[in-house]
């Protein structure tokens, strides 16, 4: 499953989900770091929660012709500003964008060179339903 890193410890975030319909145009140089994965949606319930599971943001239903392969664009900004800090209000950007797309090796679209994340190669990102 995608997993985001925020950069913070805990604290809140500033997350935005969209869904589109094809592959959107190339990322706006205002993001720092964006990272393309393939996840896998089965048929079920779709959510963001923290690595600790302590909240859950509820997406709704995964159905049908919906679920299958995917494409996930992961921009974030801001990342390191806070890095592992408890925040009191979001220090970065975070912007996650997916759409229908045959599978894919993961890919590094931007990311600053003293700050890479590697991506394992075989990373498929399948997703579980709840």
């Amino acid at each position: 499953m995608p997993l985001v890193f925020t950069g913070v410890h805990s604290g809140p975030v500033e997350l935005a989900i969209e869904v589109l319909q094809e592959r959107p145009e190339a990322a706006a140089p205002v993001w720092e770091h964006v990272h393309e994965v393939s996840p896998t949606l089965p048929e079920g319930r779709a959510y963001f929660n923290t690595p600790t599971d302590w909240e859950m943001k509820d997406l709704g239903n995964v159905t049908g012709d919906e679920k299958g392969s995917y494409r996930a664009r992961l921009h974030t900004t801001g990342r390191d500003a806070a890095f592992d800090l408890v925040v009191d209000a979001p220090t970065g950007q975070h912007l996650v964008q997916f759409w229908k797309e045959s599978a894919s090796p993961p890919n590094i679209i931007s990311s600053p060179v003293d700050n890479i994340i590697e991506i394992p190669s075989d990373c498929t990102c399948p997703l579980h339903p709840v």
